[in-house]
């Protein structure tokens, strides 16, 4: 009781503080350990502390493990920029729509010329002319998976999710929006973005090329993202090439001395049928990715502690790091959504906004659970909220 009397005295200071509080007119032993378990029970701490817990990683979706597929049969979506274009005496702004294979990792670029929804329209109807028929597509949650900068809040204003979702489901291609706010469901894209942002970075600099020049520019940047290794460099000079995205986009290896494999050499009859070369390509492009990509995929190498899963009826922050503590918004889980796994991947909260109640979707590592004791448990419980 004296210790907590002076926890509060202090108004929820660190431990030496309050230690040395005490100790003006009590001496008592083991008093750090008492101290600590004291702040641990305290309500006001808890609050003050509060933390979002990232769940344990989840499986990989179905689209980056499925072989033998063609390039770009599930892609993911994302928007870079702006850059900007001279246009006369002027100069404008200029997107780039970004196509990533989830399962090879080739990516293509679109130039978009604003950020409207028939611009949107027109870059995916040439990437599906130029490149194979997708089946499923992926993008951030629809308004705003261009970012949160002055301009993304007017593409928000003009963008129409539903008639862009329907231009796609007349060809057959399903759309899936990740969660809000879920950087790392979309980290796949997202750092396909960064490299074309370093590779651009070198290029264009600070000149504002023409709008040509810029395409060409967006030409060479794929080429030389899709370049890049997916696979370790060889150590020896018998070893093959690393593999890369170009070796499936262009039937052709990087490198004109790659080995080939042993028994698998095209035969002298194969060169009038030059589809037998390229079958035989696209068969050893797969082999290898299955047997030196596919394990560099199954690898955790963070989120792997279990924590307390997310229940229906839980008193909640709505975490956002980009508006200060004092400003978040306290909700109640309304429903839970599990991943394939079973673990709670992302809730629908209830939050109070302008005199009314409002349902938003967040994911679970961007809610901050309140260990807070119901009126109707018993004293000092410490049971978490409950409907």
């Amino acid at each position: 009781m004296i210790v907590g009397h002076y926890h509060d005295k202090m108004r929820h200071q660190n431990l030496d503080a309050t230690i040395c509080e005490i100790r003006k007119r009590f001496w008592i032993t083991n008093l750090r350990r008492l101290l600590r378990r004291v702040v641990t029970n305290c309500h006001i701490c808890k609050l003050r502390r509060a933390r979002p817990r990232q769940p344990r990683m989840g499986p990989l979706p179905e689209d980056r493990l499925e072989a033998n597929g063609w390039p770009f049969k599930y892609t993911g979506l994302d928007y870079l920029g702006p850059l900007m274009v001279t246009i006369g005496r002027r100069t404008e702004k200029r997107w780039v729509a970004l196509f990533t294979c989830l399962t090879t990792r080739a990516i293509h670029l679109e130039m978009a010329h604003d950020l409207s929804t028939d611009s949107c329209i027109i870059a995916m109807r040439n990437f599906m002319c130029r490149r194979a028929p997708v089946v499923r597509m992926r993008s951030d949650n629809g308004k705003n998976f261009v970012g949160a900068d002055r301009e993304a809040r007017k593409f928000n204003e003009v963008f129409e999710p539903e008639k862009i979702q329907g231009e796609l489901s007349s060809r057959g291609v399903e759309w899936i929006f990740n969660c809000p706010e879920n950087l790392a469901e979309g980290g796949v894209w997202e750092r396909m973005v960064q490299c074309v942002k370093k590779v651009l970075a070198h290029t264009v600099k600070e000149v504002a090329p023409k709008e040509h020049v810029l395409a060409s520019f967006l030409i060479e940047a794929e080429n030389i993202v899709n370049s890049r290794p997916l696979t370790h460099l060889p150590v020896t000079v018998d070893q093959e090439a690393p593999l890369t995205p170009n070796d499936l986009l262009k039937a052709a290896a990087g490198v004109p001395d790659l080995p080939g494999d042993e028994g698998q050499s095209p035969k002298k009859f194969a060169t009038r049928k030059q589809w037998r070369i390229a079958r035989m390509m696209r068969d050893r492009f797969w082999k290898r990715w299955v047997h030196e990509y596919l394990p560099k995929l199954v690898r955790r190498e963070k989120w792997c502690e279990h924590v307390e899963p997310m229940r229906r009826g839980d008193l909640v922050y709505v975490c956002d790091p980009a508006i200060p503590r004092r400003e978040w918004r306290r909700g109640i889980v309304e429903e839970v959504y599990a991943g394939v796994d079973g673990v709670p991947r992302r809730a629908a909260v209830r939050v109070a906004s302008d005199d009314r109640s409002k349902l938003m979707m967040r994911p679970v590592s961007k809610l901050s659970v309140l260990d807070v004791v119901n009126a109707a448990a018993s004293r000092g419980s410490g049971c978490r909220g409950t409907d």
